[in-house]
């Protein structure tokens, strides 16, 4: 053989070796996919002493917790079909199953493969079957699922110095229409939480000279609770004016919703509904956005949602912009007039 042959048929020999490589390589991928896709990571959790807590979770997530208090919220992404997790104490801690072994065990991937094989490898005889079967998860967006992840590191809270600060009272903010609706984060922000029909969809954060929303986040409609009897439906532009308002005017019969500014088209959609079901039972629509262009602008727009014989009004501070101005306002007033009786008091002695 000369050279030229040697020379080609070392080649073929290196193609050959490429293409073993290549589909080698695409086999392992397939596995680690298969690993994603077809092993439940909240049963593989359950097997490694994980609770499913029912209470928390939704159809698009289920919280579990084990003894340790490690805390994971797992999902199914809706572009992969992969299953996938994160935690609520670490931000830093998420991904797919083969990330969950990894951050715990400290198993190279040769191991971790070795520990997936025989869930994938004989499906109607796994490792680990659940007392009760794991409720079947909607897929979802890995951007909702952070949200959701973040909001359960929130804590509820019924006073907070930025409240006090813009005269909300905790009269007002631990009255059972506001408990569970109000939160702060690691940072002592306020959180006023938005949700959707599947549950919490985004946040807006509030501090001193501070105004934000959650990043990957969507506007939903901020709600306070509700009640069968509630006859009165307010529409304010931001949770801090219904608040305001119900300090205002306090009436056990009304429940209140914000948008956080414009409306979106999802926002209008949530709302259409929202107006309907009311309209049904005969309520009454308030319309209470802020005293400028803007406010007349969502003002006519939530007209244009709401059913054509409902009732339904706007009311609008007379002397300032919005109802937390008016509210601070009032709050000034008050304490002028205190301030008067106590000099007259003083004189009368």
């Amino acid at each position: 053989m000369n050279d030229l042959s040697e020379r080609i048929e070392a080649r073929k020999r290196l193609s050959r070796h490429h293409e073993r490589l290549r589909r080698i390589k695409e086999q392992q991928q397939r596995e680690l996919d298969k690993f994603k896709t077809d092993i439940n990571l909240a049963d593989y959790a359950q097997a490694n002493g994980y609770s499913i807590d029912k209470k928390k979770s939704s159809v698009n997530y289920l919280v579990l917790k084990n003894t340790e208090s490690d805390k994971i919220l797992v999902g199914l992404n809706q572009s992969d079909g992969h299953y996938f997790y994160s935690s609520v104490n670490d931000n830093k801690d998420s991904g797919s199953i083969i990330d969950f072994i990894q951050n715990r065990r400290n198993l190279n991937l040769g191991e971790v493969r070795k520990e997936l094989r025989p869930w994938i490898n004989a499906p109607s005889n796994p490792p680990y079957s659940p007392k009760q079967a794991t409720p079947k998860l909607t897929p979802s967006s890995p951007d909702r699922h952070k949200i959701i992840t973040q909001f359960e590191a929130f804590k509820a809270i019924v006073t907070h110095p930025y409240l006090t600060q813009r005269g909300i009272s905790q009269q007002t903010t631990n009255d059972p229409r506001f408990q569970g609706r109000i939160y702060t984060d690691s940072r002592n922000n306020v959180i006023f939480p938005h949700a959707d029909r599947e549950g919490v969809c985004g946040y807006e954060l509030r501090n001193q000279e501070f105004k934000s929303f959650s990043k990957g986040g969507i506007k939903g409609l901020w709600a306070s609770n509700g009640s069968k009897d509630d006859t009165t439906l307010v529409i304010c532009e931001s949770p801090l004016d219904c608040l305001s308002y119900h300090q205002l005017f306090p009436d056990e019969t009304t429940r209140y919703f914000a948008t956080g500014g414009t409306l979106s088209e999802k926002q209008k959609t949530l709302l259409k509904g929202v107006f309907e079901k009311f309209h049904n039972k005969g309520g009454q629509i308030m319309i209470t956005t802020d005293n400028d262009e803007a406010g007349k602008q969502i003002e006519q727009e939530l007209r244009n949602l709401a059913p054509s014989k409902a009732q339904i009004n706007r009311i609008v501070p007379r002397h300032h912009k919005d109802w937390n101005e008016t509210l601070m306002a009032e709050i000034r007033r008050q304490r002028e007039q205190e301030q008067k009786r106590s000099r007259g008091r003083g004189f009368s002695r």
